[in-house]
């Protein structure tokens, strides 16, 4: 997969949300953070500026990682943050490593409960989970939470049309434009073909509503 800026642009529209959520917390200085599903790293990057911590992005797309670790030299940030290639399913970190554990959109692969249970084993006493999440039965999730050992903190619900408004609308007008920048690039195209039908969801279900937890 390739990573094309303009997207790129898009995606950190959302960085508002992620800097709202995380100042919430009452985190340790210098707190250690692991970013699961960190795509490209744009989050991963804004965590490791206001956190003064250590941040560990991981995701199952060397491309991504291959960007973020661009990022991170660009940004003179190698002594503390670090892009790896590994999926969520094969996570070995030794048992309370993490002040911190982070992730914008990607459990749906593993599913909300399914994430609760197994990541609570990373988190270092008094850690927090932070995610982001389309939940469309969120009251019986939410309810779940203490049964895996979690205390509810606060949610930070986006505006119910956010991924409309500030991603797919902006691509809207650029994606026929892409189509035609990048002919020569099958991944590119199949990235913006994925957009496309990701959009038409995206814009038949405005009404569903996405939280951090």
């Amino acid at each position: 997969m390739v990573v094309l800026e303009e997207i790129e642009q898009a995606r950190a529209n959302f960085l508002n949300y992620t800097r709202k959520s995380f100042f919430k917390l009452s985190y340790q200085e210098r707190p250690k953070i692991l970013d699961i599903g960190c795509g490209s790293g744009i989050p991963t990057i804004e965590l490791a500026k206001i956190s003064n911590g250590e941040v560990i992005g991981i995701d199952i797309d060397q491309s991504c990682i291959d960007e973020l670790n661009r990022k991170i030299i660009k940004e003179a940030l190698s002594n503390r943050v670090k892009g790896i290639n590994l999926s969520m399913f094969e996570m070995k970190f030794p048992d309370e490593t993490f002040d911190i554990i982070w992730s914008e959109g990607a459990i749906r692969t593993i599913g909300f409960e399914t994430c609760l249970k197994k990541w609570h084993r990373f988190l270092k006493r008094n850690g927090y989970l932070v995610i982001h999440c389309q939940i469309k039965d969120a009251t019986n999730s939410l309810t779940n939470i203490p049964k895996q050992g979690y205390i509810l903190k606060e949610t930070v619900q986006l505006p119910f049309d956010a991924w409309w408004t500030e991603f797919y609308q902006p691509l809207e007008e650029k994606i026929h434009t892409l189509l035609h920048k990048y002919t020569k690039s099958l991944d590119a195209l199949k990235l913006l073909r994925q957009l496309q039908s990701e959009k038409s969801l995206v814009k038949g279900y405005l009404t569903s509503k996405i939280e951090f937890v």
